[in-house]
Parts: C-alpha cells; structure tokens; sequence
C-alpha cells in the first residue's frame, strides 16, 4: 500500500505544525552563525523528474495567504532577509515562499500553479513563555520537546479508523501530563476534511465514509509551551488496514553499520575500485556487518588532485549521473552491490546534494570570465570569477549574495563554509530540485539507503519529497541524516537514523581522553528523548567517522594508556547502548598502529591546515597486511553478541544501576530490560588498561556471557552483594533490572 503524494502535482507537501516565534525560513548562508536548519514552502514535482529539465517560468508558481487568525497581518515571501548580514540576490524566479506567522492559530497557504490551485494547512501554537515575536527557524534545542507515536486501526463495529496518539512528556519537561494536547490535520491534497476527524482527548477517529483513497493523517504533540515532532499515519479504506511511512524498516533495528573511506579501502594511494571492493565483501562478511556505507563514489574534484585537502573525499561532485573514472563502471559498481546482496549486506549510497563542485559542468556554465593571476601551485587556488553568464539556465540553480567576495564579483555564489569549490545548490528554484530528484530516482534504484551529507544544508520540504520516492521504489530502503548537531525536526517523515555528532560520539572522546565519566554516555542517550525524538526513530552510535579524528589518536591526548583498549571499551558502549551501531573501517584492525597515514596537502605551510594534519589516521590506508588478531577477534565477537541478544539495538529499556566500584571514573554500568518475561541484562564497560572491580547487587548470574567465563571474584562481600572483575566489557543476566536499578537521572 502506498499514499498518492506522487500523483498530487505540484502540492507543497504535509500540513505543518510551529510554535509562535518559529518560521519557515531558507537561509542563503546555513552556519554557526545562520544555525543548521533550513526550510521552505516549495511545489513538489509530478510525475517522473527529468534529469536536466527547463526552468519554470518565474510567474508559474505564485502564493498567497488565504486565511489567517483575526489580529494576524503576516504575509508570504520569497525571502525573509532579517535572516542574513548578506543580503540575499534576487532570482527573479520565485518559485518557492517563506513563511513568518504572526499569531497562534490556523493558516491556510494556496499555492497557484500549472496544474492548478493547491491548500497547504499550518497550524501555529501559542508561545506563552516568549515574546511571541518571531525568531527565526524552530529550535528544537530550546525545550524538552513532547513525543507521540500514532497507531491505529480500523474498527469494525463503528466503522471507523482509530488513531492513538500515545503523547509523552520529556523526561524533564517541566510541564504536567494534563496539559498536552494532539492536534490531527489530514493532508490537504485527500478528500478528507479535518471536520471529519473526531478528536476525543488525544485520540481521533475518522468514519470509513469519509475516505475514498488510502490517506495521510498528520498529528503533532503540544505541552503548553512547545510543539513536538509530528508523525504521520496512512489509512487505506479499500483493505480497512493501516501503515506506517514515517517508520524505519524493520530490518534496520538491529543492523550494524560500516563506513568505509573508499579510496583508502584498498590500503595504498590509487587502487581503491569496485573491483577491489568486490574482493573484500567476503572480508565484510566475517565481521557480519549488515549495511556498507562507501563515502562518494560520483565524478568529483578532490580524487583527481595528488593530495587534496583531506585527501580524495570526493565531497565535491561533478556529475550525479555516473561513478568516477579512477573506481571503475558503473556496471562494475552494480557487481559490487550485487556481491553484497549475495551476503544480506545492503549498500549506503552517500549523497551530497546541499552543494556540488567547482568543475561541475552546470556551475561552469554560469560562468563567463575567470581572472588568470590563481597560484598553479596551490591546489585549492581557484582562480577568481570576473563575470558571470548571467543568460545560462543553470545561472538561477546556484545560491547567490548580492554583493561580491574578496575572489568573485557580484552576485557571487555561496559555498559551503565558504569553501569556494563547493558552491551551494539553491532550493528555491523548482528546476534545480527536479534535477536532483532525477539523481535520487537514478541512484535509489540501484543501491539500499543514503547517507545524506549536510542534510540541515536542505530545505525540510526537499527531504519529505526525497522520503516519498525512495519508499514508493522500495519500501525497504533507508535514509541516514548528517544533521549535527542532532535535530528531531529531521524525523518527521524525512530520515530514519540520524547523527549523533555532538552527543554520543563527542562524549565517547572525551571519555577516551579523561575529560568526562563514562556515565555521560548513558546522558547522551536519555538526550535524545529531551530532544524530541521519537521512540520510533534511530540514532547512531558511532565512535569514529571520515570527519572526526579517531578516537585512539584521541585517546592517547589524554591521560589513558593502551589506547586500543580504549578503543574497544567505546566499541562495546556503542554496540550495547540503545542506538544503531556504527563501525569506521580499519577500527577493528587498528589503523592508527598499524596502517599508512595519508599526507596532508600543505605538509610545508604551518599557515595552511585540513583535517588531515588534526588526524593522520583520520582517512589511513587500511592496514591488509596486519590483523591484530585479539583486538579483530573482539570486534567479531562484540557484533555476534549484539545479533543474538535481543536487549540490544534500539527498542529494550535502558536504566541506571547501583553498584560500587573502584575507580568510577574509568566504568561504565548499566542494565538493558526487554520487557516482562524477556531477557534482561547488567553490561559493565571498563575504559581503564587494567580490569576493574565492581560490586553489585547479587541477583545476578556472575556468566559472562561475552567471555563465557566467571567472573565473580573470592572476596568478602557486603550482604545481598557480589563482586565481580571487569577486563574490557561483560554482560550478565539478571532476573530482575529493577532489583539493580535507580531510576534514570535527567
């Protein structure tokens, strides 16, 4: 069963749902200073996109508000350039809106375009501890935000669809139970009117009558004082069932995920292709991995340079449509995917989509005269724009300040991070976004999911409709945000796992290096939750990553010693803790000690950095030719545990446990409970080089169930209590989480 949002034209999408002092607002510049979101009301595409189609006419779409709370004078615009020191150029194509409301209350937005008039519903709640002005993108770090998870039935006797809603308060929402409230709006391209969605409490039911197609019914959660993530739920009046497309695919809940930089993969400079990696799925397979993430394999600009600025990332493409020359074919990558499928491995396709590179042939296009005086020897020296050719089609595709730069004249293109060879994409032109949902259709087809780079570098709007086509290809295919920091906002029917950047991962760092308890892991994950998210999406649980340093290197800055122990301490509080594990190839094989550093590109110019030099290992060669078979032999284990025990991965309950221990500053303890008459379970991590003894509770099986061996020690103990002698990670079983628990801290 599928909803018809590919059949609805040019509709601008699901209802929304702000609080006052929220805006839908697109940022030409999306930084430190702008904040890592960005949005816009934009038409969908009907039908399928073309991969290099004509501009729309600037008067093709136009918008209007056309119903509005009494008091309330806001307006729809183009732009809102309060938002920007540097004002915004001018397209003349307007395509797309922004919108700022004014007062609580209902809004009714139409969208006029070619295949007619569209209604696109935004509810806005009241803000009663703010100012009621409006303050820019919805910050979904300003409140402990409330959560619902609809589910919902059809119910025979009443004839009628029920939708529970089942709202939360965060754990330290200073709000009662009492004050929250589920608002439910249909989607405004069906046939079903809200005024036929009785809503009892936080529970609505909807007359079968009333639905001709299968549709979308929305609902978001609000406590009195901010509006939680919305979640959506498809009812289908033919078959009299429901569904879920705002879920994860059931089979991601206990997968293990594994990044590889592809151009290091095949341990030396330049032989990374899909054949090499064809050859090592095997390899994958050992270490029973269940998805394989390769960084960027399409034409770009960084593999073609000997020692780019953090080595051939490929962060920078030229062309969407095809893989780079130096990895191989794109049937030979077909092999690749196809090899893996033989080994249940799914492939992650990273999509870089909120910028592209220099020598990508549109932005080359766009521009007329370069200046000749660049430095030949600098590799990122590219040479300043003198003109523009302000008659090609593509001009309107980039994102563009009114004023120039210290390297090009106006209206200068903006680049991510004002890194001049990755010029910003802009999402106000519906073409540019036809072109890019031709690159998702084109490469959902052959891979499994993608990891989606600088997702908060993309409009809200573009990834609901990105969501929509991948699920209607394939209803098992996944989507991973790199939104950092972490943002609930992207679990609204746009991703199913998220990053954890500026949570788990920089928290495992600074556990590696003495600078934090290991129990900040255990705040990290009750974080998300006061965050927003909901209880049926994923978050990440990685340690390393293309773009941090390795957490070894980081180790050994602090005062910790054997650094690979450490390494593997981290490992088993990403496997063990609630979240989708992740591994960052040459972990498991210690690349710091035993693999080839990559040079950085400016080795002579102490004026000059990337991230190479803040990490040599960052983005190593792997190290094929030596297995530390101890620490492999860890890892295999680690991942066989975590698929066997069902108190892993992201649904059993994680509580905090009493227990006394020597040295607290190097253990991490905890207890993951699967629900009445299922298994629960105590995990003991210890980061420090020597084991650790810890005492706990006595309704415990002192079996490790990690090691197989005993490991309770011949002390004295206190009464009720037994201690036990920790190397790196144990887990044993216990009838009882409650009889070790206290509950969690917020």
């Amino acid at each position: 069963m599928s909803d018809q949002t590919l059949h609805r034209g040019h509709h601008p999408g699901p209802p929304r749902f702000l609080s006052l002092g929220d805006c839908i607002v697109d940022p030409i510049f999306v930084d430190t200073e702008h904040g890592f979101d960005r949005d816009n009301l934009a038409p969908t595409i009907s039908g399928q996109p073309q991969q290099d189609p004509a501009n729309y006419d600037a008067d093709a779409f136009s918008w209007r508000v056309v119903n509005q709370p009494p008091q309330s004078s806001a307006t729809i615009a183009h732009a809102l350039s309060p938002y920007d020191h540097r004002e915004r150029y001018d397209h003349g194509l307007h395509n797309t809106a922004e919108f700022n409301p004014d007062k609580p209350g209902t809004y009714t937005i139409e969208l006029e375009a070619p295949d007619g008039v569209h209604e696109l519903t935004i509810r806005v709640f009241d803000n009663p501890d703010g100012d009621n002005e409006p303050s820019g993108i919805a910050d979904d770090d300003a409140h402990a935000l409330p959560q619902i998870s609809l589910d919902g039935y059809y119910d025979s006797e009443t004839e009628s669809f029920v939708i529970e809603s089942h709202p939360t308060l965060a754990a330290n929402s200073d709000a009662y139970q009492s004050d929250l409230t589920v608002e439910f709006l249909p989607h405004d391209a069906s046939e079903l009117d809200a005024e036929d969605i009785i809503v009892s409490e936080t529970k609505a039911r909807i007359p079968i009558t009333a639905l001709t197609t299968p549709t979308s019914v929305y609902a978001a959660p609000f406590d009195g004082q901010c509006v939680g993530v919305r979640d959506q739920i498809l009812l289908d009046p033919e078959t009299e069932t429901v569904s879920h497309p705002n879920r994860p695919p059931h089979w991601l809940d206990t997968a293990v995920i594994y990044e590889i930089f592809t151009r290091s993969f095949a341990g030396a400079p330049g032989q990374t292709t899909f054949e090499t990696l064809s050859k090592r799925v095997s390899y994958l397979d050992s270490l029973d991995i269940d998805v394989v993430w390769l960084t960027p394999i399409v034409p770009a600009w960084s593999p073609t340079v000997e020692h780019a600025p953090g080595g051939p990332h490929g962060y920078s493409a030229s062309n969407y449509f095809d893989v780079a020359d130096d990895l191989g074919t794109l049937a030979e990558f077909e092999t690749f995917v196809e090899r893996c499928h033989e080994h249940d491995i799914r492939v992650c396709f990273d999509l870089v989509i909120n910028h592209c590179g220099w020598p990508h042939t549109f932005f080359q296009d766009t521009i007329s005269e370069l200046n000749s005086d660049s430095d030949a020897n600098n590799v990122s020296d590219f040479p300043g724009i003198v003109s523009w050719n302000t008659d090609s089609k593509y001009f309107d595709w980039f994102d563009r300040q009114q004023g120039p730069t210290e390297s090009d004249v106006a209206p200068a293109q903006t680049s991510f991070f004002d890194v001049r060879y990755q010029p910003n994409f802009n999402y106000g032109n519906v073409a540019l976004r036809e072109h890019l949902l031709a690159v998702i259709n084109f490469w959902a087809k052959r891979v499994d999911g993608f990891r989606c780079d600088i997702a908060w570098g993309v409009p809200h709007s573009f990834w609901v409709e990105v969501r929509e086509r991948v699920r209607a290809q394939n209803t098992e295919f996944f989507l991973l945000d790199e939104a950092i920091p972490r943002k609930a906002s992207f679990a609204a029917s746009e991703f199913d796992c998220h990053f954890d950047t500026s949570g788990f991962m920089r928290s495992a760092h600074a556990v590696a290096q003495t600078k934090r308890p290991p129990t900040d892991l255990l705040d990290d994950i009750a974080a998300r939750r006061n965050d927003g998210f909901p209880q049926h999406t994923h978050l990440l649980n990685a340690t390393e990553n293309h773009d941090e340093a390795r957490l070894t290197h980081q180790s050994m800055l602090g005062q910790r010693t054997a650094a690979e122990k450490v390494q593997r301490a981290a490992a088993a509080a990403a496997f063990t803790l609630p979240g989708i594990p992740m591994l960052y190839y040459g972990q498991e094989r210690l690349i710091t000690k035993h693999g080839q550093r990559r040079k950085s590109a400016y080795p002579d110019d102490p004026t000059q950095s990337d991230d190479i030099k803040s990490d040599p290992y960052k983005r190593a060669f792997m190290n094929w030719s030596t297995l530390p078979t101890e620490h492999f032999s860890f890892y295999q284990r680690l991942i066989t545990l975590y698929h066997e025990s069902v108190v892993f991965g992201t649904s059993a309950e994680l509580t905090r446990v009493t227990h006394q221990s020597e040295r607290s500053e190097d253990v991490l303890v905890f207890a993951r409970d699967a629900g009445i008459d299922k298994p629960k379970r105590l995990i003991i991590i210890n980061f420090a080089e020597e084991p650790r003894q810890v005492e706990l509770r006595a309704v415990i099986d002192t079996i490790d169930q990690f090691s197989g061996e005993d490991i309770a020690v011949d002390t004295t103990p206190s009464e009720g209590t037994v201690t036990i002698e920790v190397e790196t990670l144990a887990v044993l079983k216990t009838s009882s989480a409650l009889g070790q628990c206290v509950p969690p801290q917020s």
